[in-house]
């Protein structure tokens, strides 16, 4: 059968199309590519409706099957781009082989002469990926200048040992991992729940969680683009292609893990976690079980970590092959550089533009600091004349400070100490307990600093009263006393044969202005 080159627009791709479209995907071995999907192409353009009249889709086909596919966004003048600028971290040409085939891609590149396209340029092309290179000789034979330089690195690694061999080449980092569950441990019980993959609950019973720990992460809700990622999360589980993987501490979470299995590949697409648990390594922890159930699950001959430098990515991926820029157009090729040159400021510019705008607005918009008034100065006064024995001071061992830095969400115990004076002293108030306090003993009365807070229903003001029974003695604050509300609980493993827990009085004694 004789190949024939078409172009489709948008909303001319089927059911029947779409479905074949992926296959050529997960045809590609290693190469294959979740941003080659359809479910990737059709997730970004529901979530961006007003690019459909601009996207077209030339492609090869024998018969109804696709054999090459190139989806672009036009512009004008005959220009053309890949879909998705901004969003992509990689772009490729669709095939269904390991191997192209040129005269394929020659099919492909003379439809895009057909369509006028006289420049066209794609970002992010994996210079490993011999279907790249193909699609630049076609390119060339088609009367194209071309023009490819290295823009970034990808982050992958191969893994022809399994986990047993990757595990081994990366020793240091699981030995890291070990160390820090353990400490984790210590304070809670550590499980990480897989969705997604075969004989595991489906991905949407884990997205709450994943979606909560989203909106406590410095990304914020869902990222930059939350319709698109939940559009694509949808679009992947349908097709058997999601994994989320959540890490939960006494059932709750604090880390989560999204990726995305095409056949031999895995893609770890984004990380989140709760920054209060950023001691414990949360993230870290969540995405090496992660691998560790990924070789679990089938054969794994690379992972893919997407382009970008991190910690983490820098500590577990060795590979670093180059991404190429592609420009192409139909002119001689020493006009070529001054083209691109053009191009590079029509794009910086808007940018630097937009981020200036942005600045501009967030000072117009920050609003003076609003005068609450003095605080108050407050005194709870004991009802007993003697004070709880044994004493129910906080002993400051390693798993209690690294407890107290997640409850007060700092970085770390230094970070945390750096506000305490040298006399300052916590105590736990109630056998569960419902709250610990941090106490200033060395002031004439004793002053209560800060307050943790495991049961919502007591006030600051109970609390205090309580203390103050546990102490047999005043204890002093300000109504402006930081009171802290940790996601996760008191630890059980450290909760103490039952006591008599002062019950909580609502009544002050005394209430003075400052």
């Amino acid at each position: 059968m004789v190949n024939r080159a078409s172009t489709l627009r948008a909303e001319e791709i089927d059911d029947d199309l779409a479905r074949a479209w992926d296959a050529l995907v997960v045809g590609r071995g290693v190469q294959a590519d979740v941003f080659d999907t359809h479910a990737w192409a059709s997730s970004w353009l529901a979530s961006r409706p007003r690019h459909a009249e601009h996207v077209r889709v030339p492609g090869v086909f024998e018969g109804d099957r696709p054999l090459a596919l190139l989806p672009v966004e036009l512009g004008s003048a005959g220009c053309a781009r890949e879909i998705g600028r901004g969003q992509r971290e990689r772009t490729r040409v669709v095939i269904g082989t390991a191997e192209p085939e040129l005269p394929i891609l020659q099919g492909l590149v003379e439809e895009f002469r057909r369509c006028g396209v006289r420049e066209l340029t794609l970002h992010r092309m994996p210079s490993r990926d011999p279907a790249t290179h193909a699609l630049l000789e076609a390119l060339r034979r088609g009367g194209y200048a071309v023009d490819a330089r290295e823009y970034m690195t990808d982050m992958i690694e191969s893994t022809p040992d399994g986990w047993a061999g990757y595990r081994a080449a990366h020793r240091g980092f699981d030995g890291a991992i070990g160390q820090t569950s353990r400490r984790a441990a210590q304070l809670w019980p550590l499980r990480v729940a897989a969705f997604g993959a075969p004989g595991t609950p489906p991905v949407p019973a884990g997205l709450a969680d994943h979606e909560e720990l989203f909106d406590l992460s410095w990304k914020g809700r869902l990222g930059a683009s939350p319709l698109r990622r939940r559009l694509l999360t949808r679009a992947l589980d349908a097709r058997g292609m999601a994994r989320l993987y959540v890490l939960y501490a006494e059932e709750r979470a604090i880390a989560s893990c999204m990726g995305v299995r095409i056949g031999p590949v895995v893609h770890w697409h984004t990380v989140a976690y709760d920054p209060a648990a950023a001691i414990l390594s949360p993230g870290n922890i969540v995405h090496w079980r992660a691998q560790e159930l990924a070789f679990m699950e089938g054969r794994l001959d690379l992972i893919d970590l997407l382009p970008g430098a991190s910690p983490l990515k820098d500590r577990i991926s060795t590979e670093r092959p180059a991404l190429l820029d592609v420009c192409a157009a139909r002119v001689p090729r020493r006009a070529l550089p001054l083209l691109r040159g053009a191009r590079e400021v029509q794009r910086v510019v808007p940018i630097a533009t937009r981020a200036r705008v942005r600045r501009l607005r967030a000072r117009i918009a920050t609003p003076e600091p609003a005068s609450s008034g003095p605080a108050l100065r407050l005194e709870a006064r004991p009802a007993t004349r003697e004070p709880v024995r044994p004493s129910p001071e906080l002993t400051l061992d390693q798993p209690t400070l690294r407890l107290l830095t997640v409850a007060c969400a700092r970085k770390g115990p230094q970070e945390m100490r750096a506000d305490w004076g040298a006399n300052d002293r916590w105590y736990r108030i109630g056998a569960d307990p419902l709250a610990v306090a941090r106490v200033d003993i060395g002031e004439p009365v004793p002053t209560l600093r800060e307050v943790v807070r495991y049961d919502r229903a007591y006030t600051l003001e109970a609390i205090a009263l309580m203390l103050a029974d546990l102490l047999a003695s005043p204890v002093r604050y300000l109504d402006e006393v930081p009171v802290r509300d940790p996601r996760l609980c008191w630890p059980r493993a450290w909760a103490a044969a039952a006591e008599t827990i002062p019950p909580p009085r609502t009544a002050m004694s005394r209430a003075e202005g400052v």
